[in-house]
């Protein structure tokens, strides 16, 4: 078995529980080879902690989010501090949030000389001791070189890497069945999960999420003939190795008294599946299709899926405006018989070509998409308002090909492994 850290055998875990109060937030750690939880106060209130995960709500919901420096913000600081003085790099790490924490990306918060604590450490999340212990006597054991694929059901607003997403995971992970467009439905997704071949090892939705936060288990995944919900999750069992919900705020939750989760992550794990990656926000399509590439190259390669993740998330901030275009040009190569696909990966690849400064290849390049048959009235007219937008901006340039697009929190840290680490 392939640990955390790369090495055969497993990691050596670290638990770290966190419960907060009116007066302080308290900090628990507990080891195996640990006697008793240690315990670390940190002076800062639950109405303090929840005023900074509200001002993190807000700047999500910007237009180009400046999430690294509220990261930074002494009370997530200290409230991660402590887990340096428990696990050293390399160890697993647990984390039980409480309250408001159940939403913020505590993963990413700095901790030694600025790094983030997920590049120190591979992180999972569990809402609790007793469901983690839960996830893992539902480990599976199950390949991972097998998948059932649901992507961009119709909606209002297309999630063109969704299919761009679907392509390449079927080309890393071999064996898959994928449900594209009007196939991406609840009657066909319960048809395959039911049919008496092989189920697959992983369960991967690219699809718009929805949280309710008036009735939480009514949450789900908007398919092409409804929503798939918490609520009916709760009614089947899903016999696969991980579900990956690469859609927008799929992790977020409604909390109850007792600090009792309701939403779409623990009905994943009650209906079976050991693990699932979640999303806290509203992702970016374009950074989430390449670290997802990323993640599955890992897992395919017999990694742990807590240091798939958190190999995926070191390279993404690493990656290049170059390296951003090529992925864009693959990806509208990997999609040109899809001619609205195409549109919108030419918009995407064109508004990148425009910010390193090649205005006239980004024109260029939208000037050739809108020559391209099939395309309907709308993709014409989203090109058009394109070309127009970049040549309004102008020649200036506010980031080169070597520079690090998606540095910033707000790209990389979105995803969480809730469950089982392996």
């Amino acid at each position: 078995m392939q640990g955390a850290t790369g090495a055969v055998g497993t990691p050596r875990i670290v638990l770290v529980e966190y419960f907060l109060s009116d007066e302080r937030a308290l900090v628990f750690g507990v080891t195996a080879d640990s006697s008793e939880a240690d315990l670390v106060t940190v002076p800062f209130s639950r109405a303090e902690i929840r005023a900074l995960a509200e001002r993190i709500r807000v700047e999500l919901g910007g237009g180009r989010p400046a999430l690294g420096a509220l990261l930074r913000e002494e009370p997530l600081a200290r409230l991660v501090a402590p887990v340096t003085r428990w696990a050293r790099p390399g160890d697993l790490v647990y984390l039980v949030p409480h309250d408001v924490l159940h939403r913020l990306p505590l993963h990413a918060v700095p901790v030694d000389d600025g790094v983030p604590l997920s590049r120190r450490n591979p992180v999972v999340v569990t809402p609790s001791a007793s469901v983690l212990q839960y996830c893992l006597t539902k480990r599976t054991g199950r390949r991972r070189d097998s998948a059932l694929i649901i992507a961009d059901p119709p909606a209002e607003r297309p999630l063109v890497f969704a299919r761009e997403q679907a392509r390449a995971i079927a080309a890393q992970l071999g064996p898959t069945r994928t449900l594209v467009g009007k196939t991406a439905s609840r009657a066909e997704l319960l048809a395959a999960l039911a049919a008496d071949d092989a189920a697959p090892g992983i369960l991967h939705f690219s699809a718009h999420g929805v949280f309710d936060p008036d009735e939480p288990m009514k949450s789900g995944i908007e398919l092409a003939d409804g929503r798939l919900t918490a609520e009916d999750l709760l009614g089947m069992t899903l016999d696969v190795d991980l579900v990956t919900l690469g859609a927008c705020e799929t992790g977020v939750s409604d909390r109850r008294p007792g600090d009792e989760l309701i939403g779409l992550t623990r009905a994943l794990l009650y209906a079976g599946a050991p693990s699932a990656l979640v999303t806290l926000w509203r992702v970016d399509e374009l950074s989430t299709s390449m670290l997802l590439r990323d993640f599955y190259a890992a897992l395919a390669g017999g990694t742990s899926k807590a240091e798939a993740l958190r190999q995926a998330q070191a390279l993404l901030p690493e990656r290049t405006l170059a390296d951003v275009l090529a992925h864009a040009r693959e990806s509208r190569e990997r999609l040109g018989d899809e001619p609205a696909a195409t549109a919108a990966l030419a918009r995407e690849e064109a508004r990148m070509l425009a910010r390193s400064g090649d205005v006239e290849a980004a024109l260029r390049l939208l000037a050739d998409t809108l020559r391209t048959p099939g395309l309907s009235a709308p993709d014409l007219e989203l090109l058009r308002v394109a070309q127009k937008r970049i040549m309004l901006a102008g020649p200036a340039v506010d980031a080169g090909p070597g520079s690090q697009v998606f540095a910033d929190p707000y790209y990389w840290a979105p995803f969480v492994l809730v469950g089982d680490w392996y």
